[in-house]
C-alpha cells in the first residue's frame, strides 16, 4: 500500500448522466469517491455497464461529467470544464481503451515511433528524424524495447492492419507506455483482454516495470479479477454507476464471483455426421513487397452435428482468419470448405453462387472487431441482418436477381459483404465496379413492424431489455455491445453458430451467463457452435472439444481438459 503520501487523485462525488437519443437518462456514475495515492495501482472491477469506461474517460479529460470534481495533483476539474486544466490534464494522463484499434497505416515500428516522435514535436504527423541521424536509431531502439515488451518484435516490419485483434491491442498498449515519463496518471481500459494468458502476463509485468520505474499511479479496469490480483494493491468494485465495496484484493474479488451462475450441464449427445468438412485448406498473406507473412497449410478439420467447438491458441496464430474460413467470409487459397445441411453431397462455400448462399444463410459469425454502425439505431441493425440474413429475405433476393438478370455469383458476393464492416463492404464493391445500390435492390431492409416479433424475445434471452434496441451505437458499453452482436446472430435462426472472441469484454459474471446461454441454445436446438477465445477458462467450460491452433497448424484436437492441460504447458515452456 501507499498510504503514507498525500493522495495524487482525489474523486469526489462524481456523477454522469447520459441523455440517450430518444431522451431517456441512464446514470452512469452516481457520486463516486475514492483516493489514488503516489505510485499506487488500483484495480476496478464490476459488470458490463457498470460505469468503469465512463470513469477512466472523464478522468482522461475526454467525456463531461454533471456533479462532483476531481483533482489531479494541483489540477482542480469540475462540470465546468475550463478549458486550460483540461488541456494540462490531457498532457500528463495516458488512456488505453477497450478494444481501441486506432491505428497509423505504417508498421508496426512506425506506430510507436510516431509516438515517441510526438514527445519532441508534439504532433504524431509530424516527420521522423531522418534515417542517417543517430535521433533516428535511437527512437527505433526505444520502439523495439517496447514491442520486445509486448512480444511484437517479430512483427515490426507488419503493417498494423494485418495484425490480429489480440497483437492491436498489444501495439496500442506499447504505444501509451511510450510517453510513459512525462505522466502523472496512467489509465488502462481492458489492456490485455484480447491476448493468450502468456502475452497477459507478460503485458502486465511490462506495465508493472513501467510503473516502477516512473513511479506512475495507475488505475486498470479489467473483466478478468484474478489476473489483477498480484498486479494491483487495491481494488474498487463498481456496479451499476455506484462504488460497492474498495479495499484488499482478494476480498473484494471473492465477493464479485461470488455471484456466478451454475454452470448449466450439457445433455446427453448422440453421435452425429459432420456439418462441416475442411479439406486440405491452405491460405498465405504477403506483405505489399510479397514477402510471406502468415500461411495456413493443408488443414483438416470435421465439425460435427450440435457440438461446441472451441478454439484456443496464442495471439496471432490465426483464429481469426481460420473461422473467416469456416464463415465463408474468406476463400482459401487451396482446398474447401463443405457444409452438409441434409442431403449426401457437400455444399462447398469455397464456390460463388446460390448453392453457397443458401448454405451461408444458415450460419452466423461474430466478429472479434465489434464494429457496430456508428449512430446506428440497435432496431435499425437487427433489420439489417434480417434483410440479408433471414430466409424470406434470401428467397426474396433470388427472385429479385432473376427479375433484374443478375448472376448468383453477384448474390453470393453481395450476401458475403453481410459480414464485413463497412470499410471493407465499400473496398469490395469498387474493385467490381458495383454500388451500394446493387446491395438495396437485392437485400431491401424489411420494416420494423414487421420483424419486432422475431427481435424483441432474442434479445431478452442474452440479457439486453427492449429500451436498448433505441439506443445508437455509440450510446451503449463494450459488454452490451458483445451481447447485441451476439443476439444479432441468432435472429436468422442459424444452425452453426461462429463466435470469434465473445468474451474480450465481458465480465465473468456476465460470461458464465453468456455460456450457459450457449449452452441452453446447443442443448434445446442441437445449434452446432464453433467459438474462439483467450479465455481459455471460458473455452474448457463452453465446449466438447478444444482445438489448439499455433502458427497455422492445427497441433491438437479433443477433450477440453487434454488441450487445455497441453496449451497451459506450452505456453510456460514446460
Amino acid at each position: 500500500m501507499h498510504d503514507n503520501t498525500a493522495p495524487c487523485l482525489t474523486v469526489k462525488n462524481l456523477t454522469k448522466t447520459y441523455v440517450l437519443s430518444n431522451k431517456t437518462p441512464i446514470t452512469a456514475l452516481n457520486n463516486v469517491s475514492f483516493t489514488l495515492q503516489e505510485g499506487e495501482i488500483l484495480g476496478i472491477i464490476g459488470r458490463s455497464g457498470g460505469g468503469k469506461t465512463t470513469l477512466i474517460r472523464i478522468l482522461r479529460g475526454v467525456e463531461p461529467f454533471d456533479a462532483g470534481e476531481f483533482k489531479l495533483n494541483d489540477l482542480h476539474i469540475t462540470p465546468k470544464r475550463q478549458r486550460d486544466p483540461v488541456r494540462k490534464l490531457k498532457r500528463i494522463t495516458a488512456i488505453h481503451l477497450q478494444r481501441s484499434f486506432a491505428l497509423w497505416a505504417d508498421s508496426v515500428l512506425v506506430n510507436v515511433m510516431r509516438r515517441l516522435n510526438a514527445l519532441e514535436t508534439g504532433d504524431e504527423t509530424a516527420d521522423l528524424p531522418n534515417e542517417l541521424f543517430s535521433e533516428y536509431a535511437e527512437m527505433k531502439d526505444k520502439a523495439l524495447e517496447l514491442l520486445r515488451a509486448v512480444d511484437l518484435e517479430k512483427k515490426a516490419e507488419h503493417t498494423a492492419d494485418t495484425l490480429s485483434g489480440g497483437e492491436k491491442q498489444r501495439l496500442q498498449l506499447a504505444r501509451q507506455l511510450a510517453i510513459a515519463q512525462n505522466l502523472k496518471l496512467l489509465l488502462l481500459d481492458e489492456p490485455l483482454t484480447m491476448s493468450d494468458p502468456a502475452t497477459k502476463i507478460q503485458g502486465l509485468n511490462f506495465i508493472k516495470k513501467i510503473h516502477k520505474q516512473f513511479n506512475l499511479s495507475t488505475l486498470v479496469t479489467s473483466h478478468y479479477p484474478k489476473l489483477l490480483l498480484n498486479f494491483v494493491d487495491r481494488i474498487i468494485w463498481l456496479d451499476e454507476g455506484q462504488i460497492k465495496a474498495i479495499g484488499e484484493p482478494q476480498e473484494i474479488i471473492d465477493k464479485f464471483l461470488g455471484a456466478q451462475e451454475e454452470l448449466i450441464p450439457f445433455k446427453e449427445r448422440k453421435k452425429e455426421g459432420s456439418v462441416i468438412k475442411v479439406n486440405n485448406v491452405t491460405r498465405q498473406f504477403y506483405t505489399p513487397d510479397l514477402k510471406l507473412t502468415f500461411r495456413m497449410e493443408k488443414l483438416n478439420l470435421d465439425v460435427f452435428k450440435g457440438e461446441i467447438l472451441g478454439v484456443i491458441g496464442p495471439t496471432g496464430v490465426g483464429k481469426t482468419i481460420f473461422l473467416q474460413l469456416l464463415a465463408g467470409i474468406d476463400i482459401p487459397k487451396e482446398g474447401e470448405v463443405l457444409y452438409f445441411f441434409g442431403g449426401e453431397e457437400g455444399i462447398n462455400i469455397c464456390h460463388l453462387g446460390l448453392d453457397s448462399v443458401e448454405a451461408r444463410r444458415q450460419v452466423s459469425f461474430v466478429r472479434q472487431e465489434l464494429d457496430l454502425t456508428f449512430n446506428a439505431v440497435v432496431k435499425d441493425l437487427a433489420a439489417g441482418v434480417l434483410g440479408i440474413k433471414g430466409e424470406p429475405a434470401i428467397a426474396a433476393a433470388k427472385k429479385r436477381a432473376k427479375e433484374l438478370n443478375i448472376k448468383g455469383q453477384i448474390v453470393d458476393f453481395v450476401h458475403r459483404l453481410g459480414d464485413l464492416p463497412g470499410s471493407e463492404v465499400n473496398e469490395k464493391l469498387e474493385k467490381l465496379g458495383l454500388s451500394k445500390q446493387i446491395i438495396h435492390d437485392l437485400f431491401p431492409i424489411p420494416p420494423w413492424s414487421a420483424i419486432s416479433e422475431i427481435v424483441v424475445p432474442i434479445f431478452e434471452q442474452v440479457g439486453l431489455n427492449q429500451e436498448i434496441l433505441e439506443r445508437k451505437s455509440q450510446e451503449i458499453s463494450g459488454g452490451e455491445k458483445i451481447r447485441i452482436a451476439l443476439a444479432l446472430s441468432l435472429l436468422s435462426g442459424p444452425k452453426v453458430l461462429i463466435l470469434d472472441e465473445v468474451g474480450g469484454d465481458i465480465d465473468q459474471i456476465t460470461l458464465r451467463n453468456i455460456r450457459n446461454l450457449l449452452v441452453t441454445l446447443n442443448n434445446g436446438f442441437n445449434t452446432t457452435i464453433i467459438a474462439a477465445s483467450h479465455d481459455i477458462d471460458f473455452i474448457r467450460e463452453l465446449s466438447h472439444r478444444v482445438l489448439y491452433l499455433k502458427e497455422g497448424k492445427i497441433i491438437k484436437i479433443g477433450d477440453p481438459e487434454e488441450v487445455y492441460n497441453l496449451y497451459i504447458a506450452e505456453s510456460k515452456g514446460i
